[in-house]
Parts: structure tokens; C-alpha cells; sequence
């Protein structure tokens, strides 16, 4: 048989209180986990639509798209074109991933990236 908690005088149960969950604030989180998400409309192709990245992959993919000689639209459109499955925010992060993992000695060398191995 369990005994159930008592009650104080006010109704509350007697003892300690649970104490909160606390969650990382925006400015405690560690380089990449700052980073917000951002929704943007591009043109893809003839077609108007929006995507939701985190702002460090438009970043990145800014920077792919200049040093491959390309406007952002024409590389979101190359990437939409060749997707075979899920949804274009995906397909985009998983471009620039592939890009930076072919490419390590091409990333910066700052705080952000100090003890992380490719």
C-alpha cells in the first residue's frame, strides 16, 4: 500500500518543489546551436517559395554559391533539382554539409570550429 502525499493547509503538497527544467538561453548556447532559424523566400527555377535554414547554413550557402560563380537562386534551384527525396531545407543542409566535408582546409579556423574535428 503507498501512502499518499500530505497536503499543507492550502491544498499543496507537502515537501519539496520540482525544480524547473532550465533551458539554454539564445546567448548561453555554443556556436553553432546560436543560430536561429530564418525563413527566406527565393526564386527556384520560375517558381517563388520559402525556406527555413539556420542562418549559419545561408551563410555558408551564400558563400558556395559566390565561389562557384553562381546567384543563390541558381544553386537553390541545382540543388532542388537534384533531391531525390525530402524537402528542399533539408536537401540544402545536407549540400552544404557535403560541400564543407569535401572541402575541410577551405574552413575558417576561428573559436567556433577550435576542437572540433572534421
Amino acid at each position: 500500500m503507498t501512502e499518499k502525499p500530505s497536503r499543507n493547509v492550502d491544498g499543496l503538497r507537502d515537501g519539496p518543489l520540482p525544480r524547473p527544467v532550465h533551458k539554454p538561453s539564445h546567448q548561453e548556447n555554443n556556436g553553432y546551436l546560436r543560430s536561429r532559424v530564418l525563413k527566406r523566400s527565393i526564386v527556384v527555377g520560375r517558381h517563388k517559395t520559402s525556406v527555413s535554414l539556420e542562418d549559419v547554413f545561408w551563410q555558408e550557402l551564400r558563400t558556395i554559391a559566390h565561389d562557384l560563380g553562381l546567384h543563390l537562386s541558381q544553386l537553390v534551384a541545382r540543388i532542388d533539382a537534384e533531391r531525390q527525396h525530402g524537402n528542399l531545407s533539408s536537401a540544402i543542409r545536407l549540400f552544404v554539409f557535403e560541400q564543407r566535408r569535401k572541402a575541410p582546409e577551405t574552413q575558417p579556423h576561428d573559436e567556433h570550429h577550435a576542437g572540433m574535428t572534421p
